[in-house]
């Protein structure tokens, strides 16, 4: 529980899905430059399919009794990995992440783990149709999706906002939020999927760095 909690479960979707509710490092609210990551979407088992239709999905399914819900818990997915440094190979995307805040050795982030200073959250509202692939998003996906990350940074305020997900920033720039964001002031980039092997290539698109050391750049800019 946080302070943030109570005005996060009164978010409309987050009434039908609490799962899906941010995970929000203890340290979150007193952190110096707050940072919100956004990641790309959950998945479930590859025999689920209750999740596919989105007009279903986002006038609410009863997910309680599914096997795999666990898979969608955003805050005990990271509390979990914590806990056990992350060693599941699902949790590349996270452990990679916490490598590269360490190293950028801003203070407020190079502790030992660096989750507990920061909130994150997927950007997309529904899990992916494929497991491990990436979610075929509908026009209600897009909507849903920017609506959802508008009302989460209203209540938890970031200073820096970093999409790990280029599917996620394009979608974000078309709904125009990350025009809102910056309007109100919030510093915003997008690196590639922290799980994924570009996460380590180098690329025109980030200055010629890899995708590791242009959030590490951007970080370190960002507190400067």
């Amino acid at each position: 529980m946080t302070i943030f909690t109570k005005e996060l479960s009164s978010i409309a979707h987050y009434q039908k899905y609490p799962n899906l509710i941010p995970w929000i490092g203890d340290g979150y609210d007193e952190a110096k430059y707050k940072l919100l990551i956004l990641g790309e979407s959950h998945y479930l088992d590859k025999d689920s399919q209750y999740h596919h239709n989105p007009e279903e999905w986002y006038a609410g399914v009863d997910v309680s009794a599914f096997k795999d819900l666990g898979w969608m818990k955003t805050a005990n997915i990271i509390r979990n990995g914590l806990k056990d440094g992350w060693k599941k190979k699902s949790k590349l995307i996270y452990k990679n992440l916490s490598k590269a805040l360490i190293e950028s050795k801003v203070e407020e982030f190079a502790i030992e783990q660096p989750f507990q200073k920061v909130c994150y959250l997927n950007y997309f509202q529904r899990p992916a149709e494929k497991t491990g692939k990436s979610i075929e998003v509908s026009p209600m996906d897009s909507k849903v999706s920017a609506d959802v990350v508008s009302e989460v940074t209203a209540i938890v305020k970031p200073d820096i906002v970093i999409f790990s997900s280029t599917l996620a920033w394009n979608h974000a720039k078309k709904s125009n939020l990350i025009s809102e964001l910056k309007e109100r002031g919030i510093k915003c980039a997008r690196v590639p999927h922290a799980g994924m092997p570009w996460w380590n290539r180098v690329s025109k698109k980030y200055d010629n760095k890899t995708g590791k050391y242009y959030f590490i750049d951007f970080i370190t800019s960002a507190v400067s």
